[in-house]
């Protein structure tokens, strides 16, 4: 099983992945945070995480996402005053027109469309936390992928999204670490 993790400027060792990802996972809201009106101090970090297996024509991605965060984005991206408290068909829809604009994959020089296929919500300590999972597919057996990952950054400047893709049937496995002056990835599933 191969593996390692891609940065263009610096790598970022496992260790400090590891405490982003606790962090992320434990960070509860202050004391009466517990409301969408928090948004602004409801945690110190903005992340969001994403998984995505790619195999033969298929790319499969599930991503997650403060909901305070995410709801504060899709707010101002939509131009209106949305309704962030329940997951809808009208917000999965905006999600997913937000998405293809911010999260481009390339495969072998083509651009794919993540279609949406699954939406929920889970709660992690006192976190809410949105998740969403989008299906890509190509025409051939993806070989080479280009990977730009702008979500959130555009309202948080210090966003951090953490991809990790993984390749079958080799089973290889990739870290990506984006954030402002790192929001683009190349990957060969055959050389990498």
């Amino acid at each position: 099983m191969g593996g390692g993790f891609a940065a263009p400027h610096a790598l970022i060792n496992y260790m400090t992945l590891f405490w982003i990802l606790l962090a992320l996972i434990l960070a509860p809201l202050s004391e009466g945070e517990t409301s969408f009106s928090a948004a602004k101090g409801a945690h110190k970090f903005h992340v969001s995480y994403a998984r995505v297996a790619v195999e033969g024509t298929t790319v499969v991605a599930r991503v997650r996402f403060f909901k305070d965060d995410l709801g504060t984005t899709l707010a101002a991206y939509s131009e209106t005053d949305l309704d962030v408290l329940e997951i809808s068909a009208a917000q999965d829809s905006l999600f997913q027109a937000y998405f293809n604009e911010q999260f481009v994959f390339i495969a072998d020089e083509i651009t794919l469309e993540g279609r949406l296929i699954g939406s929920g919500k889970e709660i992690l300590g006192k976190e809410t936390m949105w998740w969403y999972m989008l299906e890509f597919e190509a025409d051939l057996p993806i070989q080479k992928v280009h990977l730009t990952n702008t979500l959130l950054l555009e309202h948080f400047e210090d966003q951090k999204n953490i991809v990790q893709i993984q390749h079958f049937p080799s089973e290889k496995s990739w870290s990506l670490y984006f954030v402002e002056d790192a929001k683009e990835f190349s990957l060969d599933f055959e050389k990498d």
